[in-house]
């Protein structure tokens, strides 16, 4: 029996991908189905300084993948997704940041007769700019409202021509040109990712950095709360504490009636609005008892005072119907330690 001969050209093939897997600390897979030439050497020419990414056929890669699964720990594993049009992404930077980057740089495309739609392709109300005649009853055939306005054809309300996972169909894909909608976005999309020995899936490598952001600026608020009030000294909260101790501290002295240089402006304060308010008690048990001027410097100092405590409570309320459930703050300390 005479074995199969393998040409020169896969073999030196078969080497350069070994070479390239050998040579990144990361291995993931792309998908190219359904995107053009054109988009591929744009996000390669992008990706250049980031990601290198090598193109083979399918039997190519798997056999590559054998004769280094060796010395790769876990790459068999990659085996399972190198279906249909896919290339290798190589890389020495952090995976998370290469899919976010190519999940959210996808260029518009138009749709091809045969194609699965990969969501509903939706034909909005607009003026076609096309004059009454036979595409009417095209439009209307695909469901389509139609009215002449200006001696144009008007699709008068959106609809969907194609359902998410339904082929397009011939006479979709010719209307849409026609009216120069292209109604799905393509681009290089990570598949799998293999990084010491781990698998990482497509879907868990896109990464809302602004959420994680907030996220993180949340559970940090919620962590300085809880180490000033337990009275836990780090960086962050030292100065918040000193100040605490430091208020708590004049109101201690100032309660007491100890003065000092800090208290003794609030301690005469204090004896002040005592003095008004003893004043307009006596003036309203005998009003002779008290001159004219001090009265009404009383009563002006408690109408003063009604004014400022309504405005307290007031924001007082307003403060605490702003506050979050006791859930969500939970939810916040559940972020920080995991």
């Amino acid at each position: 029996m005479s074995s199969v001969r393998i040409s020169e050209a896969k073999i030196q093939t078969v080497e350069k991908l070994k070479s390239e897997l050998l040579s990144y600390p990361i291995i993931g897979l792309v998908k190219i189905e359904n995107i053009n030439a054109r988009v591929v050497q744009k996000m390669r020419s992008e990706l250049r300084k980031e990601a290198k990414i090598v193109m083979a056929k399918n039997n190519l890669m798997k056999r590559a993948i054998d004769q280094v699964k060796d010395k790769v720990k876990g790459i068999e594993q990659l085996k399972e997704y190198i279906k249909g049009p896919c290339a290798f992404l190589l890389t020495k930077t952090n995976p998370f940041k290469l899919a976010t980057y190519m999940n959210t740089n996808k260029v518009p495309a138009p749709a091809k007769p045969g194609q699965i739609a990969s969501n509903d392709i939706v034909v909005p109300a607009m003026n076609t700019g096309i004059p009454p005649g036979p595409v009417i009853s095209e439009l209307q055939s695909l469901g389509l409202k139609t009215r002449i306005e200006g001696g144009q054809i008007k699709i008068a309300e959106p609809s969907v021509v194609t359902k998410e996972g339904e082929k397009v169909t011939r006479s979709v894909a010719l209307l849409l040109r026609r009216l120069n909608i292209e109604p799905f976005f393509v681009g290089l999309s990570m598949t799998v990712a293999l990084q010491d020995g781990t698998l990482l899936h497509g879907k868990d490598l896109i990464v809302d950095y602004e959420q994680y952001l907030n996220n993180l600026q949340y559970a940090h608020s919620r962590a300085l709360n809880l180490a000033v009030n337990a009275g836990i000294v780090t960086k962050r909260s030292l100065p918040i504490l000193i100040q605490k101790v430091y208020q708590q501290a004049i109101n201690l002295t100032v309660n007491a009636g100890i003065a000092t240089t800090r208290t003794l402006p609030m301690l005469l304060a204090k004896v002040r609005s005592q003095a008004l308010a003893l004043t307009r008690i006596i003036g309203e048990i005998d009003s002779s008892a008290v001159s004219a001027k001090a009265l009404e410097a009383a009563k002006t100092a408690s109408v003063a005072q009604k004014t400022t405590v309504s405005t307290d409570n007031k924001q007082k309320q307003e403060e605490k119907e702003e506050e979050p459930e006791e859930e969500e703050e939970d939810l916040g300390l559940g972020a920080l330690f995991g």
